[in-house]
């Protein structure tokens, strides 16, 4: 046995190497001990195989050694490659990954232990001296020592290159963890290639001692407990599941506006999987990618969503990488459909007990006080009082009809074309004037029995507000406003039309002291056909009004797959 400096080395570094990893496996459910322990362990082995290189004078044994030490220098990179995978939550270790990670060292120990057949790893092997102080293999290294090089660097970069993202996008502190990171995978990276490819050229290679040095730092990186508590991995895993329990739809675009990411919420959204990653928002969402573009941090959307119009709070975040540059946004869409309609209610309601209830009150208390001062009554004033009073009435009975409307569960469908000939057709009788049906045998649509109060409030309002001898109002079936999806039924009369004042409130949604509705009936329409998924459209024409009452189509039962289909 040959004795000298470097063998007591590296078994002082093997021993250091060993006990590490005993102390990270007793530690292994910590995030990324497991592999540490794996690294420091192969690492370990690889140095007494190099020192065992040095220390048995006899060739073949020698040989032996250098064909374990070529193996293992495999294993310490593929660890490092895993880990940095692990740290930085890229991915998650799994069969298949270490199954690819085994094919290169598994070449190689085959390659290495057949050498003396193809000569492909090296070729010229003897004995050689190193500054007198012990002996080594010296060896031609082949084109298959060249290719495992690279493969180990390729390792070795690629895990570097996913630390140093995380240290140029996370907080001081993994910034902190990267760069200690960084600094000890450093160490055999430079020891390997000073004595591999110079200036310090030779036999043997020091790497192995170099891995054991850099599982001292990464240990302080896992095992340290400050540092282990703030993980990128760890942090990543919450914020993922976040984003994956959210009811908001999220969206991660890049700086040219492709989609990178997105959550369950949007994938249900937009109707979108997978495959509209690095597709422009433009191809998936042109109106939202408009509001995106147009850099506002909050706004109001209308997008359709299953077939019905929804309304959605937009907010818009920026995010910057280094030195302030824009890399990309975060667009957060939350469905406030329902909260919008609560306060157009109550809005509208605010409006009529504010200004139409007093104002018929005070007309009423107006004429009789009058009436008070006459010692005989004239009674059109008394009728003119009795009349206003009926308007409150009436006014009341209706915003308590339409609370009750509004509050009931009408999800389903509705054959809306026999349900309207039995509200308005043969064998109906209104005192206000005729009802005029032109609609198909059968008109399927999305909402319940409440669609029918909305037609019944337009028909009505038609008819006592038409300015023909015989009051006339149709209902027809739009076949050229229809398709495949939606309905459209157009209700027209023969009166002034609406006010383009009230068109401009109920299309804006909001009413103000200045501009609002004379009633509550338009309201009343709008809500309900809102609820049930469709939309309404207003125009005056010569002969009167036009209102289009656009619904999302119900399927048939006989139109539903069956379950032996």
């Amino acid at each position: 046995m040959v004795t000298s400096w470097y063998f007591p080395l590296v078994l002082l570094t093997a021993a250091v190497g060993a006990g590490l990893a005993l102390f990270a496996w007793r530690a292994r459910d910590t995030p990324g001990a497991m592999v540490l322990a794996v690294l420091l362990v192969s690492a370990s082995v690889w140095t007494v195989a190099e020192g065992l290189t040095v220390a048995l004078g006899e060739y073949e044994t020698m040989l032996f050694w250098t064909r374990v030490s070529l193996v293992l220098s495999a294993v310490a990179p593929a660890a490092w490659f895993v880990f940095a995978l692990q740290y930085t939550g890229v991915r998650t270790p799994d069969r298949r990954l270490f199954a690819l990670l085994s094919v290169e060292p598994t070449a190689v120990a085959a390659l290495a232990w057949s050498n003396r057949g193809h000569g492909l790893v090296w070729s010229e092997t003897d004995i050689a001296s190193v500054g007198g102080e012990f002996n080594v293999v010296s060896v031609q290294r082949g084109l298959g020592f060249w290719g495992h090089q690279v493969f180990v660097y390729l390792l070795l970069v690629a895990g570097m290159a996913l630390v140093f993202r995380t240290v140029l996008q996370r907080n001081q502190r993994v910034r902190l963890q990267g760069t200690v990171l960084l600094m000890a995978i450093s160490i055999p990276a430079v020891l390997n290639a000073a004595t591999v490819l110079g200036p310090f050229r030779s036999e043997f290679d020091a790497a192995g001692i170099g891995y054991v040095l850099a599982g001292l730092g990464i240990a302080v990186v896992v095992l340290e407990p400050e540092l282990a508590r703030v993980a990128p991995a760890t942090r990543d895993a919450g914020r993922e599941a976040i984003l994956s329990e959210l009811d908001d739809a999220i969206l991660i675009l890049d700086d040219e506006a492709r989609i990178i990411d997105h959550n369950p919420a949007a994938n249900d959204l937009f109707d979108a999987d997978e495959t509209v990653l690095g597709t422009p928002l433009s191809a998936v969402q042109p109106r939202l990618a408009q509001r995106v573009t147009e850099r506002e941090n909050q706004a109001t959307v209308a997008l359709e969503h299953g077939g019905r119009q929804r309304y959605f709070d937009l907010q818009v975040a920026e995010l910057t990488g280094a030195y302030g540059v824009l890399s990309g946004r975060v667009v957060s869409l939350r469905d406030v459909t329902e909260r919008r309609q609560r306060e157009q209610r109550l809005d509208v309601l605010n409006r009529i007990l504010r200004h139409n209830v007093r104002n018929e009150l005070n007309v009423v208390r107006g004429k009789i006080e009058l009436a008070k001062m006459q010692l005989e009554a004239d009674p059109d004033t008394l009728d003119e009082a009795i009349e206003s009073l009926d308007d409150v009435v009436a006014r009341s009975d209706k915003v308590g009809r339409l609370s009750r409307l509004l509050d009931a569960d009408e999800d389903g469908a509705l054959d809306l074309a026999t349900e309207l000939r039995g509200e308005f057709g043969a064998g109906t009788t209104r005192p206000e004037g005729e009802v005029v049906i032109d609609l198909p045998e059968r008109l399927d649509v999305s909402g319940g029995p409440s669609l029918v109060a909305a037609f019944e409030e337009l028909v009505t309002n038609g008819l006592v507000h038409s300015e023909g001898d015989t009051p006339t109002v149709t209902l027809r079936y739009d076949t050229k406003a229809s398709d495949d999806t939606h309905a459209v039924i157009a209700v027209e009369d023969e009166g002034p039309g609406i006010e383009q004042q009230e068109i401009d409130t109920i299309v804006d949604g909001q009413e103000t002291p200045l501009k609002h509705t004379s009633g509550v009936g338009l309201w009343l329409v709008n809500w309900l056909v809102t609820r049930a998924g469709g939309t309404i459209s207003f125009e005056n024409t010569d002969r009167g009004c036009r209102v289009r009452v656009r619904l999302p189509r119900a399927a048939r039962e006989s139109d539903l797959p069956s379950d032996s289909a």
